[in-house]
Formats: structure tokens, C-alpha cells, sequence
């Protein structure tokens, strides 16, 4: 490091740090006395971790800035390895740290995640989305995977938008979800959208049943 340091040689160290794998090293470069830390960080990311195809290198420094508690520096380094091409570009638990710790630490990046990224663990992420108060980026992920009644039920229950809630049933065209929409337009004491909006109309249910069906397909 003394070396490295003293002749600004910080691509050299980045690549030594990131093949050692040594948390005891990462510490010392990620020490806040020191004073070259930025330049090895930059060179980290922009060029040891991405000629990497080791993936113990790539958890080794993972994990080194979850330890030293440098989350926009993570995501800092992520980016480069999960959103540019890279050996790494598709690995479920990368992309699953990256939204994560956006919605810890910076919750203005996790909706372009969340649309950019296709293998994370939608289900899950989309919960704790929500338990951080991300209603949009929550439906965004439900509808992603394709989680509509989950999707109708933030809409509703959360972010309490009816309009949109109507406009996303129409065009999903679910039972389920029509009947998560028609019991919220109930509660809302709007009786004759919820008949409209019940599933069971538009499966050709007799017309002189339509209210009773309706009560019940929203389970009322």
C-alpha cells in the first residue's frame, strides 16, 4: 500500500486488493484517515472489479463496504458490475443488494432499478418496498412480475388511487383483481361502478344475478 500510495499507483493496489480478498486490507484502504481511499475506490470500480470473472473477488469487496458501512459507494460499485456488461450483469443476489440498499440509502434510484433489472426477487423486494413506504415502486415490481391482484391491492389500500386502481384492472382483465377493485368501490359507497366493475358480468354472468354475485365475489 506504502508504495502503491506514494507513487499514486492506485490501479495497481485496486487490482492487488481486489484479487487478495483480504478483509484486513480492504479495511485499511477503506479506513477513514485514509487519505488515498477515493483513488483506490474509483479505480475499484472503474476498472479492477469489472476486468473481474472471480466471483469470491466480487463478494470479497461487497462485502468490505457493507462493513464499512459505505452504502452510496456500494451502489456506487454495483452499478458498474450489475447495470453495465459484465460477467455479473445478471446474478440474482447482486441485483437484489443493489435495489435493497437504494431503498435504504438513496430511494430516488430504485424505480430506474427496478425497471432496468429483470432477475431479482420481486415478491420479496416489493414487501420490503413497501414496509420503506415505496408504494410506486412496489406496484412497479408487482406488475413486473406479473403480481396483479398484489399490485390493485398497494394501489388501493396504500396509495389509495382509485382512478389508477380502475384504469390497471381494465387493463389486466382479472377476476381477482376486478373483485379486489369492486369491494374498495363498495367501501367507498360507490354501488353502481362496483356492479359494473364486478368479474362476474364479464364472465357472462346471468343479469338478474349481478348484484348478489357481486356482494359475494368481493367477499363481503
Amino acid at each position: 500500500m506504502a508504495v502503491t500510495n506514494k507513487n499514486s499507483l492506485f490501479k495497481s493496489q485496486a487490482r492487488y486488493l481486489v484479487e487478495r480478498q483480504s478483509q484486513d486490507l480492504w479495511l485499511k484502504v477503506l479506513d477513514d484517515n485514509n487519505e488515498f481511499r477515493q483513488a483506490v475506490l474509483d479505480q475499484v470500480v472503474q476498472t479492477a472489479l469489472p476486468e473481474s470473472k472471480n466471483p469470491d473477488e466480487v463478494s470479497s469487496a461487497v462485502k468490505a463496504l457493507m462493513n464499512a458501512d459505505m452504502p452510496n459507494e456500494l451502489i456506487g460499485l454495483l452499478e458498474k458490475i450489475v447495470l453495465e456488461p459484465s460477467d455479473f450483469s445478471n446474478n440474482k443476489n447482486l441485483q437484489n443488494l443493489l435495489i435493497l440498499t437504494a431503498i435504504k440509502a438513496d430511494s430516488s434510484r430504485v424505480m430506474e432499478y427496478v425497471n432496468r433489472l429483470e432477475n431479482f426477487d420481486g415478491p420479496d423486494i416489493a414487501t420490503i418496498a413497501e414496509g420503506a413506504q415505496l408504494f410506486d415502486e412496489a406496484v412497479a415490481i408487482y406488475k413486473k412480475f406479473k403480481l396483479h391482484p398484489q399490485a390493485i391491492t398497494v394501489l388501493l389500500n396504500s396509495l389509495n388511487d382509485l382512478e389508477a386502481a380502475v384504469s390497471f384492472a381494465s387493463q389486466v382483465n382479472e377476476p381477482e383483481v376486478y373483485s379486489l377493485l369492486a369491494k374498495a368501490q363498495l367501501q367507498n359507497n360507490l354501488v353502481t361502478e362496483a356492479i359494473g366493475t364486478s368479474p362476474l358480468p364479464r364472465f357472462r354472468s346471468p343479469p338478474h344475478t349481478t348484484t348478489e354475485r357481486c356482494v359475494k365475489g368481493c367477499n363481503l
